[in-house]
């Protein structure tokens, strides 16, 4: 899965600076109220792609947990939207999300698609093998490997925080705690 590590790799740095410049430097999400519903979906995003990097550069993934791969791959595609919905009414109290954070997700968005396809292409007869599953690193660099293990880790983190976040936000507005509506 050498072209799926690799495009995994760059949505990944472009997802950190999407956290660390828009999220956090620009919009400071963690301390905005209307926030809430923008940090739930960040909260289900960090497990994803955590599971994502440890998976993709270093497992064989057949039969049965091929299918499963596909569907946390999928799983992506709806907390995107939810992201996106929520995005509009979160950041408009901040002047509304600025222009370099839309190309920004533009952007990841494309390379998350060439991604999907290059998975499809580069082990699609996965599925027809027998269910396994195995370490078998992609033949990319060992440094990229321990790289994207690393940001697993933050990432996972960064999910966690955001859900802790939102959770906080909403004891402090006295608003139900449960999952916001977009």
């Amino acid at each position: 899965m050498i072209a799926t590590t690799w495009l995994l790799f760059v949505i990944a740095c472009l997802g950190a600076t999407d956290i660390v410049l828009f999220h956090t430097i620009a919009h400071g999400l963690k301390k905005h109220a209307p926030s809430r519903a923008e940090l739930v979906s960040h909260s289900f995003r960090g497990p994803v792609y955590a599971a994502l990097f440890l998976a993709v550069p270093n497992a064989s993934l057949q039969g049965a947990w091929f299918w499963g791969l596909l569907a946390l791959v999928a799983s992506e595609i709806p907390i995107s939207l939810w992201d996106f919905i929520t995005e509009r009414s979160s950041r408009a109290p901040l002047g509304g999300l600025p222009t370099g954070e839309y190309v920004l997700h533009a952007t990841i968005a494309l390379l998350y698609g060439a991604m999907i396809t290059a998975l499809i292409f580069e082990v699609g007869d996965w599925a027809h093998r027998p269910t396994r599953i195995a370490y078998e690193p992609a033949p990319v660099p060992d440094a990229l490997r321990g790289v994207m293990a690393v940001m697993a880790i933050a990432v996972f983190v960064e999910g966690l925080l955001n859900a802790r976040a939102a959770w906080r936000l909403g004891q402090a507005t006295g608003a139900d705690a449960s999952v916001p509506k977009p």
